[in-house]
């Protein structure tokens, strides 16, 4: 096979989420072929692309800051949510466990993604098991480290990250609770609608990932040692379509 038609092959599995069987069909090589190329097209975008640097600096996500983060928020520097994609139940009980969401009520993988307030992705984590809280996962994967004093991140009220960021001069906006009042104030009310509008653009960044038909099924056992590196690559790939945020109002 030539190299163009290699890697029409691996996006063809990507975007359609066709079988193996089936390119080994349209491209008339072994399955075996098949297997190998993408693998290897998985490992080579995965350096190509995950080499980009895709995290602005703080001055640079103030410069294109939409007005309306600019007058309510205006120390935003991401826009942060977790993510889960299916798989195959694990045969091995310990993994099993732990592959296993509550949320979900079957067995995923989950990872965070961020974008910047002008819609940008600029973070994506590494795949964890289904059984790690959102929390847990924005702990472990490494964001909280390239923020810095005084930055703010948006996220919804699952994210409780109060211990995680203590001590770093970094805070989060999230709807308020209810806690044990009867009902929210008017002022409350306005602010949960406030932060849904503005972090809407984080989950129409996810839709635009899930989009890529590999996704639509549980992923294959077999394809764990390539699915983190496949899921790099589909989220930078989106990178490469139209604005996500075209007009603020």
């Amino acid at each position: 096979m030539v190299l163009i038609d290699e890697l029409f092959m691996f996006l063809c599995r990507l975007k359609c989420g066709l079988f193996e069987q089936d390119l080994a069909c349209r491209f008339n090589v072994h399955v075996s072929t098949v297997s190998r190329k993408l693998i290897t097209w998985s490992n080579f975008l995965y350096f190509v692309l995950g080499s980009i640097n895709i995290w602005p600096t703080r001055k640079q996500i103030q410069n294109k800051m939409p007005q309306v983060f600019k007058t309510l928020y205006p120390t935003t520097r991401v826009i942060i949510d977790c993510t889960e994609i299916p798989t195959e139940r694990p045969s091995s009980l310990a993994l099993n466990s732990k592959c296993y969401s509550t949320y979900k009520s079957t067995h995923t993988f989950k990872s965070l993604v961020s974008i910047a307030p002008h819609g940008a992705l600029i973070f994506i984590s590494s795949l964890y098991t289904g059984s790690m809280s959102d929390v847990e996962i924005t702990k472990l994967c490494g964001l909280v480290e390239l923020l810095e004093e005084g930055d703010s991140i948006m996220a919804d009220k699952g994210f409780v990250l109060n211990n995680v960021l203590s001590g770093t001069g970094i805070t989060v906006n999230t709807p308020p609770f209810l806690m044990n009042k009867g009902q929210f104030t008017k002022q409350e009310v306005e602010e949960t609608q406030t932060i849904a509008r503005l972090r809407i653009h984080v989950e129409r960044h996810i839709r635009r990932v899930k989009e890529f038909h590999l996704f639509d099924r549980p992923i294959p056992l077999s394809m764990v040692g390539s699915i983190n590196q496949i899921w790099t690559v589909a989220n930078i790939l989106t990178l490469f379509r139209g604005p996500l945020v075209k007009q603020w109002q």
